[in-house]
């Protein structure tokens, strides 16, 4: 049991690891602080403007979703290293309330062509068999 004791403490693949994990402690840390901010500046600015700040909002859907991946790798759930060791989160943003969506509101007003053009159809095939009877 000593020697796979002192084989474990001489190994570089765990100080190696040890050393990356507090490297990744710090910038968990430092992302609190940057979240903190975000949360402040949002509130803020959903209070002024009523909607948030579109691309803050992304940005803070990455780094959550970054802190998730530096917490899954410093409590030993994965061993793939995050941002810079590997890509930044890239997360599609889901439905947001707070978040203004200008092309949505372009479609609202604005009825598609297409659908427009269906329902004309579908009146002049219904019209046609009345108009035809009327004739006759």
């Amino acid at each position: 049991m000593e020697e796979e004791t002192k084989k474990r403490l001489t190994s570089r693949d765990i100080w190696m690891r040890a050393l990356f994990m507090v490297f990744f402690a710090i910038v968990y840390s430092i992302s609190e602080l940057i979240v903190t901010l975000l949360v402040i500046f949002q509130f803020l600015t959903i209070l002024f403007t009523g909607h948030a700040n579109g691309p803050l909002l992304r940005f803070s859907n990455n780094l959550s979703t970054y802190i998730y991946q530096i917490l899954q790798f410093v409590t030993f759930n994965t061993e793939t290293q995050p941002f810079p060791f590997s890509e930044w989160p890239d997360e599609e943003l889901g439905d947001n309330r707070w978040l203004e969506d200008e092309e949505s509101a372009a479609d609202e007003t604005t009825p598609d062509a297409p659908e427009a053009d269906a329902s004309a159809d579908s009146d002049d095939d219904t019209e046609s068999p009345a108009a035809d009877s009327d004739k006759e």
